[in-house]
């Protein structure tokens, strides 16, 4: 890969991100990874690829319409970095291909294949035609295309056929266009009848394609032919934090002005004739600076993601079991192990249904009087949702803080908002002007004229299914001071000008970049007066400039500073002069590593954090992030075994470097190889097993 960072100290945010999903490319091409997984892998390139165009190019996109020689906070020029993403797009895109045509070689061999509508035998294109006929035909809308009736607002993600019929009209053959949007709630492969011996499944794209003659068939054409188109529309939810105030502010207020999400890409089939593409051009009203991209046959190849597994075991990861937590495994009174001590839950090793389980508890002890809980992001049919609505009718008073702006579940949000208010419980919406982004739930119980409390501070989401894949800390605890910051944090939700003071909890926006920054001097300090001074950061993220500078300053004071960070890295690691003492690495694997964890050596009094917040402005500044210290000495050794096992990681591990190369960390070769997170699970099963 070129490299294409900018002279000076750190990294173009939006060229680090996509080195971040060449990572997860990188795991697709691994042939040591089972095949559906590797399947899967592009799917979850192509989902992140179209997220990054909805939100990030578009951001700079609309800096662009503000001011053109607008720049970053990093001082990146917009245009500049706007023509170096869509080279790097380019290239990213090329490498995909191969890499799915590699896949596909390998799918052959194993005995799956992908069929389109030219390769049914005649038994499959029965198959298919009954299939059509139940499930599909119903739901086809064909909309006919004419220069006097506009063009239908097209959706964003969607993928529709444009349609060519040839017919024989009064003056010999015609060209008519039509559009039928394929349907979106369907499974996007369908299995074909297959031999014993191996599996065909086929898009359901091709399934369509190979009834076109019949849904056209008012027309009597000589020809139907399709090819597919996508648009991606700027999604407009809220400005983020990688531009210039004042930029921002002059952008929030022209936004009003401008149609809601402007296409920021339009993608077509590359086979696509040029007179077609013509009048899709001419009918979305779109110039030659617009962002339009020839790509393959089959858009949103993010429902890759979904492939069918044929129940073959070898295809996928070898399944695992949820590790019951020894604390709470088979104990009548989940409240009453938390009262008796605090217990640390990491997914999705442990099982997630602890929570679950605990929110039920509560909903019938008669002891519990209120439970208060925030949500950014809920499972559909959450079980958590359920047991706070079943907390009410039993007579509970239930608190729930929801953030209707979390970025792509806006819509469920304001459903589970709806559920809960009809339910009697109260819903608040958070604070004005700050996303809250913490994870935190309080129990509140009374027996007789004693009071005792039970607090969740997490690192994800209360979400079920996500707790299945991300890799998050759950912290439960009884501690008094603890609970009492998490109920005066409520409180804050509640009545936002009074503003708690916090001794034990770190809290954006706050104390945390005043209280991480001190911790980061000390150590400095420490290293200063001859003792050494050692930090590790586990983020997602890593983009304040502040931030990034003090770690260079930890650095050149000789600080030994680790950082895993799997997203967006700014900091130039391993630099002479600048930040020689800081290693980077990311992990990339089977599970999506989100838990952020913090560690300050502190002179031989270790500090341990479980937080929510990356090192962003927005989670520093303009977001309510909760931050939790770890005192408990086997909870402190449970996070370090963590971090020891990312830090030794030879198998999933990338070392994070200024030219962005993603090269695997030193030791895949060897003899003992070390997957962190495959090792973690065993680990966590073995204490459950003694």
């Amino acid at each position: 890969m070129k490299s294409f960072q900018r002279t000076g100290r750190y990294l173009n945010r939006e060229l680090s991100w996509l080195a971040f999903n060449h990572r997860v490319l990188q795991e697709a091409e691994r042939d040591d990874n089972p095949l559906v997984e590797r399947v899967r892998f592009l799917g979850i390139f192509s989902n992140n690829m179209d997220e990054f165009f909805r939100v990030r190019v578009a951001n700079l996109q609309r800096a662009l319409l503000v001011d053109e020689k607008s720049t970053t906070t990093l001082g990146f020029g917009v245009r500049e970095t706007l023509n170096q993403v869509g080279q790097r797009v380019l290239e990213l895109q090329s490498q995909y291909n191969e890499t799915y045509g590699t896949v596909l070689d390998a799918m052959r061999e194993a005995k799956i294949r992908i069929l389109n509508e030219e390769e049914y035998s005649d038994a499959q294109r029965e198959f298919a035609t009954n299939y059509f006929k139940q499930r599909i035909r119903a739901h086809l809308v064909p909309i006919m295309i004419s220069e006097e009736r506009p063009f239908p607002d097209l959706k964003d993600g969607v993928v529709y056929f444009v349609v060519a019929l040839t017919v024989d009209g009064s003056r010999g053959l015609e060209t008519q266009y039509a559009l039928i949007q394929l349907p979106q709630h369907l499974p996007r492969f369908v299995i074909l009848p297959s031999a014993e011996d191996g599996h065909n499944v086929t898009f359901i794209d091709d399934v369509i394609r190979n009834e076109l003659g019949r849904v056209f068939s008012l027309f009597r054409p000589v020809e139907v032919v399709a090819h597919t188109i996508k648009v991606t529309r700027d999604a407009e939810i809220d400005m983020d934090d990688d531009l210039a105030t004042s930029l921002m502010d002059k952008m929030s207020a022209g936004i009003a002005a401008r149609k809601k999400g402007d296409f920021v890409r339009v993608i077509h089939d590359r086979a696509m004739p040029n007179a077609m593409l013509e009048v899709v051009k001419r009918k979305l009203e779109l110039g030659a600076s617009d962002n339009i991209i020839a790509g393959s046959r089959y858009h949103n190849r993010k429902d890759l993601i979904s492939f069918p597994d044929f129940g073959r075991e070898d295809a996928v990861f070898e399944r695992r079991k949820r590790i019951q937590h020894p604390l709470l495994k088979g104990k009548s009174s989940l409240i009453q192990q938390v009262l008796r001590k605090d217990i640390l839950l990491n997914y999705p090793y442990h099982d997630f249904g602890h929570v679950v389980d605990l929110m039920r508890e509560a909903a019938i002890d008669p002891a519990v009087e209120s439970i208060h809980i925030n949500l950014y992001r809920v499972a559909y049919n959450s079980r958590i949702i359920n047991a706070l609505v079943n907390a009410a009718h039993n007579g509970k008073k239930v608190v729930a803080v929801i953030e209707l702006y979390a970025r792509f579940d806006e819509k469920n949000n304001i459903r589970v908002s709806n559920v809960l208010q009809e339910a009697g419980i109260q819903v608040g919406f958070g604070v004005t002007g700050l996303k809250v982004h913490s994870k935190l739930f309080l129990i509140t119980r009374r027996q007789g004229v004693t009071t005792n409390r039970v607090a969740y501070i997490g690192t994800g989401n209360f979400h079920e299914q996500r707790a299945k894949v991300f890799c998050d800390f759950g912290y439960l605890t009884s501690d008094a001071g603890i609970t009492q910051e998490v109920a005066d944090l409520f409180s804050f939700f509640a009545h936002n000008y009074e503003r708690p003071r916090f001794k034990h909890l770190v809290v954006s926006p706050y104390t945390t970049r005043t209280r991480f920054a001190q911790l980061v001097r000390q150590e400095i300090k420490h290293v200063k007066a001859g003792r050494k001074g050692r930090i590790i950061l586990k983020l997602n993220n890593l983009v304040d400039a502040a931030m990034i500078e003090l770690l260079y300053g930890a650095s050149q004071a000789g600080v030994k500073v680790d950082l895993i960070v799997r997203g967006i890295c700014s900091l130039k690691p391993g630099v002479e002069g600048l930040s020689e003492n800081i290693r980077a690495r990311s992990i990339v694997g089977r599970d999506l590593e989100h838990g952020r964890v913090l560690y300050f050596a502190n002179d031989g009094d270790p500090l341990y954090f479980l937080s929510s917040a990356d090192w962003m402005g927005r989670n520093l500044d303009r977001r309510v992030e909760v931050s939790v210290p770890i005192r408990d000495p086997q909870l402190q050794a449970q996070v370090g075994a963590m971090l020891e096992l990312q830090l030794k990681d030879n198998v999933r591990a990338r070392k994070l470097d200024v030219q962005l190369r993603n090269k695997f960390v030193a030791g895949r070769s060897k003899r003992i190889k070390l997957d962190c997170q495959q090792a973690l699970y065993e680990r966590y099963l073995n204490q459950n097993d003694t």
